[in-house]
């Protein structure tokens, strides 16, 4: 296939996206309407979607993970949808419009590019990331943004959900040199924050049975940064595999799960972990 063909090929692609990026913005509007729109989309709210965004989030970070292409575009898919009634929203509320968002971002990457965009330039990874920080930085400059390190932080995390906070500061902090040197030296600092939530559990202080049991948190998360685990994943995994066990539980059970003692409810679980460990194949 020549240049030109493929070229032409893109092109009509592109086309066609236009397109049906126009039904999509018909089709929000439809969802919206006053009259004729969905009850349940008509009453949210910026603030309502938040879960939402949350859920179509992790749900597109699982489909990654899983390397599962037809599960990426969906997920792509529903969080294009976020965007799409978030901007909606912002025209209801004479806040912002779907343009300015495209405007902004089209203005975001043109500046922050200005060796593809201002003139044609080849450079290094790193430079292209020093001048990514330089101008992002002298942007922050202007509405006047702290430069320290832990105020920035401050800033960039406060609308984060709080384990999504932690991989942020743990992964800038390790830039600048604090970071672990080992799962070792991270299970002896995880022991210490187990100790410390035990002694304020103890002691029965609910203030530092909170702040403890956050730093064990805390301790775990920096844990799956160092390891490069998704920690929302790994949880969503555990939840089906709990959720798999109890299933075989609740069979052995049956009628009688609200009468079962502690001591019959460990025999079960030994029971459901043997059953389901039966199916997992061994690796040759």
């Amino acid at each position: 296939m020549s240049s030109n063909n493929r070229y032409k090929l893109e092109n009509n692609s592109d086309l066609e996206t236009i397109n049906n990026f126009k039904i999509l913005i018909t089709n929000i509007k439809a969802l919206k309407d006053k009259t004729w729109g969905c009850p349940w989309q008509k009453i949210q709210s910026h603030v309502s979607l938040i879960p939402f965004l949350y859920e179509e989030s992790n749900e597109f970070i699982d489909a990654i993970y899983e390397k599962n292409a037809a599960n990426i575009c969906e997920e792509l898919g529903d969080l294009l949808l976020q965007v799409m009634l978030h901007s909606e929203i912002g025209y209801e509320e004479k806040e912002f419009t779907l343009n300015d968002v495209i405007k902004n971002l089209n203005k975001k990457i043109i500046n922050r590019h200005p060796y593809i965009f201002n003139k044609k330039e080849k450079v290094s990874l790193k430079k292209s990331q020093q001048i990514w920080e330089n101008i992002k930085n002298s942007e922050k400059e202007t509405i006047h943004i702290e430069p320290s390190i832990s105020k920035n932080l401050n800033l960039k995390i406060k609308n984060l959900p709080p384990t999504v906070g932690t991989d942020k500061i743990t992964t800038v902090v390790k830039e600048h040199g604090f970071k672990w040197e080992s799962t070792d030296e991270i299970f002896k600092k995880l022991e210490e924050e187990i100790n410390e939530l035990k002694e304020a559990i103890k002691n029965k202080n609910d203030s530092e049975i909170k702040n403890e049991f956050g730093d064990v948190y805390f301790t775990i998360l920096n844990l799956s940064n160092f390891l490069k685990i998704n920690p929302e994943s790994a949880l969503q995994k555990t939840n089906i595999k709990f959720l798999d066990r109890f299933s075989i539980v609740e069979e052995h059970a049956g009628d009688n799960i609200k009468k079962q003692t502690p001591k019959d409810f460990k025999r079960l679980w030994q029971i459901a972990k043997e059953k389901l460990a039966e199916k997992i194949p061994k690796s040759k």
